[in-house]
């Protein structure tokens, strides 16, 4: 028998891959066959590994993208509003309306609220991993040519189910849950997509070198411990083995084949990004056409080109997840086959054998099922989307917000100045006391970033504190000012600010009262909006002046709102959802986004109609604004649709 992989060699013509190709991937019982292999060059195992993807998708490319879509189907439409529901009963035992990081503390003093939690991350895990492990079976089936017949991959996926139920498997979670997620690799599943480093974070470290250079060395290192483990799913899938002993044993046979797997999968990522730009173009362009020769006709082609791009981001999205288990299982061929010294009956028994005589469902009948599972479901997401379209093409009402300043150097009053001249409608800017009792306009409490000096804020008086000077990452420089010289410069220009109280933890008893007294002598008190992450800070000002307008930061938010006496929330861009922006207008609670430098991630905020959206890029969010202002026409529109709602990776 000629496998994928022999074709692909043969094609390419490479006398040398043809004597060292894999004859076979399994034998008739579905074990592992090791047929040595010589270390080859890093482009032909490379070929190899994408030779064997494609003769996947050529072979049974309809199925497995089918499954896959169900699967996705099945996690999104049932089991996360299971999921969601158990987490907002486990806050309810705690005595909570929404997830607030500083009052998180409840939730471990309730048994109800701890057990729900624990269930939810149980339930999260064994969907993510059964995903994983059918697509894995599937791929498997297609590649050693025993079909994909229903009662055969419940068989063997049943078999795969019930491990999963032991605690042997558990030794998966670090792997599945937080390094696949962390690399980049959380599109596998829609549990999983949003695991990443939040942007805040991220943000604030690649301000400076240091944290730029430690930043990049976490990504390779997550993402070299990634490709070291990449086998652990299919070793899994594959053999009766533990999770922490798949773990182990991926560790040993990808020594040598992480760069060609590594080259394999970025070809795939790549060819992914190409296809999502050519379904970008070939949606859009009968809406930008209409939109110049016949406008009224531009929402019917709206929705058909949503719809279409709907339908075929998921098909995309499908060939590229079983292209990489394809490579993935192929790699394992590969590593089991050039160590010789494990024993594929004994170390590594297969869990379920695979009979060559099973009954193979008709291609022909699978793929035109497939054909038509698609076609509704693109009729189907042009009809529902069509109202979005309408709702996305409103013209925003949003505020745009310089994060504390722009062009100059952060809370300075050069940034104040520059974020003035951007046209913002806001700046955002960060106060702290200093020793004296004081302010300052400054939001670090240690001044090792801004002026490379490890000296806290709490230990300098005001006039020690406006003497240092603060550097940026443009080697811009300037001083640290006074909150009064700020707050002078701000009315000077009519400029209105959004001003976050910081806290260091040495403040004076009666920090706030100092604070409203110093900003209500210079007469501006009622001419600015507030914000605090602290809740006793947002609670004391509302009390002490009830007519401010003043916001609750959240860095962490999600499945509901907490209960607040603020006049708006602020919700971190990581965390964010248009689920809560509606919660928030409901209870009639302002919605402000921070810290927001994506431009895609800035338009969608705008059609989202978020009451502010707080960035270091104030430019690009009024050009966006403006432009989403002035164009009639519904081809931005839809582009920012397509760009929110269609994901590839």
């Amino acid at each position: 028998m000629r496998t994928p992989t022999r074709a692909f060699i043969d094609r390419l013509g490479h006398d040398a891959l043809k004597r060292t190709a894999p004859a076979a991937l399994a034998d008739a019982n579905g074990a592992f066959v090791p047929t040595p292999h010589p270390r080859l060059p890093i482009w032909s195992t490379t070929g190899e590994f994408l030779g064997s993807g494609f003769g996947v998708l050529r072979r049974g490319g309809a199925q497995l993208a089918l499954l896959y879509v169900l699967s996705q189907a099945v996690i999104a439409l049932i089991a996360l509003p299971v999921l969601g529901w158990l987490v907002q009963s486990a806050l309810t035992a705690a005595g909570l309306a929404g997830i607030d990081a500083p009052q998180l503390g409840k939730v471990f003093a309730s048994p109800l609220s701890l057990g729900l939690f624990a269930l939810v991350l149980v339930l999260g895990y064994a969907l993510v991993l059964a995903q994983f492990l059918l697509l894995l079976v599937a791929v498997r089936r297609v590649q050693t040519g025993t079909g994909l017949g229903v009662r055969a991959v419940a068989r063997e996926f049943g078999a795969l189910v019930r491990r999963m139920l032991r605690p042997s498997s558990l030794g998966l979670v670090p792997y599945l849950l937080l390094l696949l997620p962390l690399a980049g690799f959380g599109f596998f599943s829609v549990l999983t997509r949003t695991i990443a480093v939040p942007s805040f974070i991220s943000g604030e470290l690649t301000k400076t070198v240091p944290g730029s250079i430690g930043y990049v060395v976490f990504l390779l290192i997550v993402g070299a411990l990634c490709t070291q483990f990449a086998l652990t799913l299919p070793l899994f899938a594959t053999s009766n083995i533990s999770g922490a002993r798949a773990g182990r044993l991926s560790w040993r046979l990808t020594k040598h084949s992480q760069t060609p797997l590594a080259f394999a999968v970025i070809t795939v990522i790549l060819a992914g990004l190409l296809s999502g730009f050519l379904i970008l173009l070939v949606s859009i362009t009968p809406t930008l056409l209409s939109d110049a020769l016949w406008p009224d006709a531009s929402p019917v082609f709206a929705a058909i080109g949503l719809g279409a791009a709907v339908t075929l981001g998921i098909l995309c999205m499908g060939a590229a997840v079983v292209m990489v288990a394809a490579i993935l299982m192929q790699c394992l061929t590969r590593s089991l086959a050039s160590r010789p010294e494990l024993d594929p009956g004994c170390d590594l028994a297969p869990v379920v054998a695979i009979k060559s005589t099973e009954a193979r469902p008709t291609p022909r009948r699978v793929t035109l099922v497939a054909v038509g599972v698609l076609a509704v479901l693109a009729v189907g997401a042009g009809a529902l989307t069509a109202p979005v379209i309408a709702e996305m093409s409103r013209q925003p009402g949003t505020l745009v917000l310089a994060h504390r300043g722009f062009d100059g150097v952060e809370n300075t009053v050069a940034g104040l100045e520059g974020a003035h001249a951007a046209n913002a409608d806001v700046v955002e800017m960060d106060v702290m006391q200093t020793a004296d009792g004081e302010f300052v306009v400054l939001h670090d409490a240690n001044l090792s970033r801004l002026a490379g000096r490890g000296i806290h804020i709490a230990d300098l008086t005001l006039d020690e504190a406006t003497a240092i000077t603060v550097t940026d990452l443009a080697g811009r420089t300037d001083l640290i000012p006074s909150l009064e010289t700020y707050l002078a410069r701000a009315d000077d220009i009519g400029q209105q600010l959004l001003i976050e109280i910081k806290l260091h933890g040495r403040e004076t008893d009666d920090f706030l009262e100092r604070l409203v007294a110093q900003i209500e002598a210079q007469g501006v008190l009622g001419d600015h909006i507030y914000h605090s992450l602290d809740t006793a800070s947002v609670e004391g000002l509302k009390r002490m002046c009830p007519a401010l307008t003043v916001g609750y930061t959240m860095a962490v938010a999600g499945t509901a709102l907490p209960r607040t006496s603020a006049d708006f929330v602020v919700i971190e861009e990581w965390s964010y959802s248009s689920d809560l922006t509606a919660e928030a207008h409901r209870a009639g609670l302002g919605m402000f986004v921070w810290t927001v430098n994506d431009e895609m991630t800035i338009r969608q905020l705008l059609r989202d109609e978020v009451d502010g959206i707080i960035t270091d890029r104030a430019d690009v969010a009024v050009r966006a604004r403006q432009q989403m202002t002035e164009d009639p026409g519904l081809a931005t529109v839809l582009f920012d649709t397509i760009m929110r709602f269609v994901t590839i990776f």
